[in-house]
């Protein structure tokens, strides 16, 4: 076994030397034969750890492995740098530490090959070999594999988060030792530094902010001051995060609750719905190395310090504001919230409503043309989008997203025992007015809601590519009653009884 680990250790050293240049061609090892290459690593290295007498380094070694989660995505966290941690205190653990990390870098350039010939091969034709081994097996319809090639980019970035070309690819710049958003390294080069309470601001300014003063209009105040003065809208507090700019009639420690919670659901978008942002010859641009990350102007969000506030701002805007808890405001681009009893926004909603905002503001070629989307067909898809973020649990590797028993997938469930059901085909001619009046809405939203959940990780995920692409079709006004049904080579009474089946597993 010993041996099986050094080898691995030894083709990380080729792999990590190969990775200098754009993968070509087919990767030499298979998905498979990845990762029962590494499964006998961690195998080897967790028996080494127990019988250092560490525990804890064998926990961790013997835990990195992701579960098995059939029926739902996985989005994980990518720390700023590696971290070494606290139980590797001896030369010995030292050294099953070091075999643990290039085990890992190994794994991670052969999935870094993977990604970047997943996302060529909307240019490529299969191979006869490629033809006769997924004959029977589910497939995404499209030649486009562009959800793979991020699947696989950000367990690349997992297992080695020193890989430098999936971190260019992924949109991260360097700064020192640690890797971060380009918007990130835009503050830092300022000289700004950042605090979860108070967001970026000029490294002096943040430190009497923690000593408990405020600046206001020019001048140096106590906190309490601050916090006692009352604030609309228009003389909001300014809260400067790395990807969205919040003004809050509340705290600023509120509205940087409230940032945690949109850059998490940035970053599970980014893994679930990236093959909406990249198009696919510029996602295999970003894995060939040909593409350099840049700073993006950030998202606008408003916090309202209560329910009547929001209510109060936004009803000559929007007459029904009433009934909702959070909106993206697509004419000015701006997320709105409420404190809701002294908390926060319901995560929730906030995951729904960001998603909204990311779906619009990500794509610039598409920013001519958002005021089409959904317009006059497919609008259930931009909701069903919304919902199926709100599916996102924590996990101890990051998050899971979908599945029949997470978000509104039971309620959809429970409609479609009840004999409620809307045909695809209806569903997909409704634009956004007509979906809106339906008089049923609220179990509308339930079927979906599940919808999502099938088109996503249904039948193996046979769909997810084309969901993502009818996405792009409706946000850019181009989906027609028919383009799911074309995208998934599916007649619509097909997709109509799969969904049912998925549903009643």
């Amino acid at each position: 076994m010993r041996a099986c680990i050094a080898g691995f250790v030894a083709a990380a050293t080729c792999c990590l030397a190969a990775a200098a240049d754009p993968p070509r061609g087919r990767p030499d090892r298979t998905l498979e034969q990845l990762d029962e290459a590494f499964a006998a690593s961690v195998r080897d290295l967790a028996r080494r750890a127990t019988a250092a007498g560490s525990e804890p380094l064998a926990a961790i070694i013997s835990e990195w492995p992701l579960p098995s989660a059939p029926g739902r995505q996985l989005a994980v966290t990518i720390p700023a740098r590696l971290e070494k941690p606290a139980a590797v205190e001896s030369p010995e653990t030292e050294s099953i530490w070091s075999d643990f990390t290039a085990a890992r870098r190994a794994r991670a350039a052969g999935l870094y090959e993977h990604a970047a010939f997943a996302a060529g091969a909307h240019d490529r034709q299969p191979t006869r070999d490629e033809l006769a081994a997924r004959a029977d097996a589910p497939r995404p319809p499209l030649e486009q594999r562009s959800c793979e090639a991020i699947r696989l980019l950000f367990l690349a970035l997992r297992d080695d988060p020193g890989h430098e070309r999936a971190r260019a690819a992924a949109g991260w710049v360097r700064r020192g030792d640690e890797w971060v958003t380009p918007e990130a390294a835009r503050h830092l080069d300022r000289g700004e530094a950042f605090d979860s309470g108070f967001g970026w601001m000029p490294a002096t300014r943040l430190a009497r902010y923690r000593a408990g003063e405020r600046y206001e209009a020019g001048r140096w105040i106590a906190a309490a001051e601050d916090d006692a003065k009352p604030r609309d809208v228009k003389h909001g507090r300014e809260y400067h995060g790395d990807h969205w700019e919040i003004v809050t009639t509340a705290s600023l420690e509120k509205a940087g609750e409230v940032a945690g919670q949109l850059e998490q659901t940035r970053t599970v978008w980014r893994q679930v719905f990236g093959a909406f942002a990249w198009e696919p010859a510029e996602l295999e641009r970003r894995l060939a190395g040909r593409v350099r990350p840049v700073a993006r102007t950030p998202h606008a969000a408003i916090l309202c310090v209560d329910r009547a506030q929001y209510v109060t701002e936004l009803e000559p805007l929007e007459p029904r504001i009433g009934m909702t808890e959070g909106i993206y405001w697509m004419p000015t681009k701006t997320v709105w919230f409420h404190l809701a009893a002294g908390d926060g926004p319901d995560p929730v909603t906030i995951r729904h409503e960001a998603a909204h905002q990311l779906f619009s503001e990500v794509r610039l070629d598409l920013d001519r043309v958002r005021h089409l989307a959904g317009e006059r067909h497919g609008f259930w898809a931009i909701e069903a989008a919304g919902c199926y973020m709100e599916s996102v649990q924590a996990a101890p590797y990051g998050w899971t997203v979908g599945g029949r028993d997470a978000g509104r997938v039971p309620a959809a469930r429970e409609r479609l025992d009840a004999g409620f059901f809307v045909p695809l085909e209806e569903l997909c001619s409704l634009g956004r007015g007509d979906f809106q009046a339906h008089d049923q809405l609220a179990d509308v939203y339930a079927q979906i809601a599940g919808l999502a959940d099938f088109f996503m990780n249904g039948e193996g995920a046979a769909y997810r590519e084309s969901f993502v692409e009818y996405l792009v079709r409706v946000y850019s006004g181009t989906a027609d009653t028919d383009t799911l049904a074309r995208l998934c080579r599916r007649s619509y009474a097909d997709l109509d009884d799969a969904y049912r089946r998925h549903l009643s597993r």
